[in-house]
């Protein structure tokens, strides 16, 4: 177990993120072209969700060093 971990309790990962945005709609305005390949209300995304902090399609389980409290 790391220290981080010990002092701060297990990490939260990207899907309690504020900067995450995991809503189909949301996904789907900010990549027109996912239409063409499927869609965002697909289930096979599972929770990946766009970071509008990197502007990156993510998995959600990790968590980087711009985690913001406050995500769904």
């Amino acid at each position: 177990m790391s220290l981080r971990t010990a002092l701060d309790g297990e990490p939260q990962g990207c899907q309690s993120c504020g900067h995450l945005r995991t809503d189909p709609t949301s996904l789907e305005h900010a990549l027109p072209g996912i239409a063409v390949l499927s869609s965002a209300y697909a289930s096979v995304r599972g929770q990946d969700g766009l970071c509008v902090h990197h502007q990156r399609l993510i998995n959600g389980r990790r968590r980087c060093d711009a985690f913001a409290p406050g995500g769904a």
